[in-house]
């Protein structure tokens, strides 16, 4: 400091008011050098690792979706840093967690979203304990590590680095770890946004959804494909009543075989294929990086010799074709109390995923159509949702760009939908630009692990996802110079 006094004393030929002017210029910018130290990510990538495996320990198995002592963990970590927390409990044991750095009034913040619950594991199929967080061979392998708990990490270690070093910001940033999502979100983030929106309010929110993949449809190198929007979940279920009797005596209006018959030729009749507008831009970004003849395929979806070769082809996956129309499902049955009793009832659920745009009643009239029975009865489990896609430009869109190339130099980025529903359409139906974007590359061996057997995550992954979640916040919330 006193060679920067020095320095402006003897260059006074400016006059005293330069030289005051120049020591406050100089005062002001040794004091930030001062207080925004740079980041030993070495160390902090150490600490996250830590918060992870604590984080993962914690059974929060939905149901019965009990993240209370989970939630308690990561506000006691964030306490510590000087950041402010709040809590809400949805129902006993469900609690939700907001915490927040805060920037310039009439700014409305960024979120970073994730969620604390897990599905069930069946500890006996496991390598390591699926609540274990293990430490072997370069990965965590636990239940959630992927879904959704590393992603957590990734937020909450963002929100420190940008504490502990005194970043000015020009908006606000946000944490939000909800429970319930595992089950459709109805006690966590929908929640959240009916009964306590005013708690977050984001100009646009980041969550699970999308990530990167190698050699994704036979692309070379990475590409991230990010989720602006999804399927809209509709679950069905099914009830038939007919008559019972003994099981010596066959008879066609068994409700089973009905029921039967009846799914027969609804899942035989999906519905026909539809290209959204989402799915169409994805396909035209990377038409021309496809060899020939995906190429031409690929860029004349439109035409439906076209549309066949391709889904023979380059979109044969079928989690790929599972985004090329609506789809249903038959996920559960139930009926009979007795191997030689007809039963009374047959019940079936049906997991149905609508496109963006379905009329869900004429969706509805086409399987009352095809199950052709009027006795069938049809109740909602969940209704699908009406939320609008993000948009695939501007402000933040633009800066997932950036952090991507930042962190993953040469890797594609491609909007996308996802086949499965997640915390961001409770937001986007409030308007609010949403994005499915997990900083990590995942080969297909290790996605099929979510939900599955031996779930896990690489070091490597955890790493660069804090590093990219950090450099996306600095983009979309730092003081600009």
């Amino acid at each position: 400091m006193r060679s920067l006094v020095n320095l402006v004393l003897r260059f006074r030929f400016g006059g005293i008011v330069f030289a005051a002017a120049a020591l406050a210029i100089a005062i002001s910018t040794a004091g930030q050098a001062e207080t925004t130290a740079p980041i030993d990510w070495d160390k902090l990538n150490s600490e996250a690792l830590g918060y992870f495996r604590d984080f993962a320990k914690f059974d929060t198995t939905n149901p019965p979706s009990n993240t209370a002592v989970a939630i308690d963990y990561l506000k006691k970590l964030l306490d510590h840093e000087g950041i402010a927390t709040e809590t809400f409990e949805s129902k006993p044991g469900m609690v939700s967690l907001v915490a927040k750095i805060p920037g310039p009034a009439g700014v409305k913040p960024m979120l970073l979203m994730s969620h604390a619950d897990v599905v069930p594991a069946v500890g006996a199929n496991w390598t390591h304990p699926p609540f274990g967080a293990d430490l072997s061979d370069g990965y965590v392998w636990a239940r959630g590590a992927i879904d959704d708990k590393a992603h957590g990490i990734m937020a909450l270690m963002t929100m420190i680095a940008l504490k502990r070093g005194n970043v000015p910001l020009r908006r606000g940033i946000e944490l939000m770890v909800n429970p319930d999502e595992e089950a459709g979100g109805a006690n966590g983030a929908e929640w959240m946004v009916k009964t306590h929106w005013d708690a977050i309010d984001p100009a646009f929110a980041f969550n699970e959804g999308g990530g990167g993949a190698p050699d994704w449809l036979g692309l070379r190198g990475t590409s991230f494909q990010i989720a602006v929007s999804e399927k809209r979940v509709m679950w069905l279920h099914l009830t038939l009543r007919g008559k019972g009797g003994h099981g010596s005596v066959p008879k066609p209006d068994n409700p089973n075989l009905v029921l039967v018959n009846a799914l027969h030729r609804l899942l035989e009749n999906q519905p026909p294929i539809r290209i959204t507008p989402i799915i169409a831009q994805a396909m035209d970004t990377i038409a021309p990086l496809e060899p020939f003849p995906a190429s031409f395929e690929l860029s004349h979806l439109e035409l439906s010799e076209m549309n066949k070769l391709a889904i023979a082809g380059v979109l044969s996956p079928y989690n790929i074709q599972a985004l090329l129309r609506d789809t249903i499902s038959l996920t559960m049955l139930n009926a009979g109390v007795k191997v030689n009793v007809v039963p009374t009832v047959a019940e079936a659920s049906l997991d149905c995923r609508l496109l963006p745009g379905t009329d869900a009643d004429a969706f509805l009239k086409r399987m009352r159509d095809l199950l052709g029975d009027e006795r069938f009865t049809i109740d909602y489990l969940q209704h699908p949702d009406e939320a609008p896609p993000s948009p695939s430009s501007g402000e933040a869109w633009d800066a997932i760009k950036r952090a991507v190339e930042k962190n993953f130099k040469g890797a594609l980025v491609v909007p996308w939908m996802t086949t499965g529903g997640t915390d961001s359409r409770f937001l986007r139906e409030r308007g609010v630009p949403s994005y499915g974007f997990v900083p990590t590359i995942l080969a297909s061996g290790e996605i099929a692990r979510v939900h599955g057997d031996d779930e896990r995550l690489s070091v490597e992954n955890l790493n660069r996802g804090i590093r990219t979640t950090y450099d996306l916040a600095i983009d979309l919330c730092a003081a600009k110079d």
